[in-house]
């Protein structure tokens, strides 16, 4: 398409939010008293996961659809995506009659694969990741003559998802800096390229998921090799391999730092927008939050806007995070204990550990594996106020003879 050589500027944004006003509303931006008394300054969230379909991705994909010339829109499209993408794509254009396939990897989380089958658009589950379902959906693209929609890296993509930043400003004109997460780049692009244009002092901050930078320093080094028995990032909807050409060169002259935060910090984001805001957030959103707590901003930035892109996360990932990071805070611990194999033996040492006020989640006994003969081994899962607790649990087993340790 030659519309894939237009300069994303000022221009092509605002006529981008024209074209969006029509078909999308203006997502809230409020200030979250949690995170600014945590953190001693204003921080307010850009409700982008308030979107029909739960992210941002909808403003990209509804302009990029409805740029689309007519003999295009009865031709159809075709995209690949892990998810949000996918949901925007097909959701709008079923919205505008226009016939819609999507292909995304094996590994992409329940509900997103559900949600876009739901809209009525031929959904193909092919290849492990991303990188895979993207060469398979151009290949169906050129067989089938279909409109192939990047996810990111086009001009109506990225001016789309730029609605966002001129939104921000209208809404909190002051913004000093914007957290954003960064995949592919095409948010960041967008938002990015309407903030220097149109204030140029507010501070553009990258986050990029430490997994995906990791999967992209392989690729450079020319190891394309996939390890499926690898865990995949709790970030699925920013584990891109490689940022687009496009958004490349766009972030190089719009952001002002990018950094990267691991997976576990990701996963303690999920948890603590939850906890404060009384809402989901998924992994994407997270990395922002994590970015937000970690301090990388200039000290001058006193009022803070955070994109909460994305709200579909998988029920049982959610559960996954949640259970891992009461065991961080040591609010669960599982305890291997050993003791004498005779009868009593587990009733004495359930009834200590609920003298000292912690609940029993899971008990396995296990005589096969045990230390020594004669002994048996004990593994309780426990549910507990904190380390503090943890400590006094264990203090008392051991008071009384009984031999015990953590188990990660």
């Amino acid at each position: 398409m030659s519309a894939s050589n237009t300069p994303v500027d000022l221009s092509l944004i605002k006529k981008a939010c024209e074209s969006l006003r029509t078909v999308l509303p203006v997502t809230p931006l409020t200030l979250s008293l949690p995170f600014s008394e945590l953190l001693g300054i204003e921080v307010y969230f850009k409700w982008e996961s308030k979107f029909r379909t739960g992210s941002f991705k909808e403003r990209g994909a509804a302009y990029f659809l409805s740029s689309l010339s007519s003999e295009e829109r009865a031709r159809g499209v075709c995209a690949a995506s892990a998810g949000n993408h996918a949901l925007a794509l097909s959701y709008h254009a079923s919205q505008m009659g226009i016939p819609c396939v999507i292909v995304m990897p094996t590994t992409a989380p329940l509900v997103k694969v559900e949600n876009t089958q739901r809209t009525g658009a031929e959904t193909i589950l092919h290849g492990f990741n991303f990188d895979e379902a993207l060469t398979h959906a151009e290949e169906l693209s050129r067989s089938r003559g279909l409109t192939f929609v990047p996810a990111f890296d086009h001009p109506w993509t990225i001016a789309g998802q730029g609605s966002c930043g001129v939104e921000i400003l209208e809404q909190l004109p002051e913004v000093d800096a914007v957290i954003v997460p960064v995949g592919g780049g095409g948010l960041i692009s967008g938002i990015g390229t309407a903030m220097k244009a149109l204030s140029p002092n507010t501070f553009v901050l990258g986050v990029q998921s430490a997994w995906a930078l990791q999967a992209q320093e392989r690729i450079n080094r020319g190891d394309h090799s996939h390890n499926r028995l690898s865990a995949p990032s709790i970030a699925d909807g920013i584990a891109v391999k490689r940022m687009g050409k496009l958004t490349g060169s766009i972030i190089e002259k719009v952001v002002d730092q990018l950094i990267s935060v691991s997976e576990r910090e990701i996963a303690h984001g999920v948890i603590q927008f939850l906890e404060s805001e009384r809402s989901l957030i998924e992994g994407a959103g997270g990395a922002g939050i994590a970015a937000l707590t970690s301090k990388k901003l200039p000290s001058s930035c006193k009022k803070v806007v955070v994109i909460a892109c994305g709200s579909n996360v998988d029920i049982t990932m959610l559960a996954r995070l949640i259970q891992g990071d009461l065991a961080e805070q040591g609010k669960i611990v599982r305890l291997r204990v050993s003791v004498a194999d005779r009868p009593g033996s587990l009733h004495t040492i359930t009834g200590m550990i609920a003298a000292s006020g912690a609940n029993i989640l899971e008990v396995f006994h296990d005589r096969s594996f045990s230390s020594s003969p004669g002994m048996v081994e004990i593994m309780v899962l426990l549910e507990l106020r904190g380390p503090e607790h943890g400590a006094q649990v264990i203090a008392a087993l051991e008071g009384a003879g009984v031999t015990c340790r953590t188990v990660v």
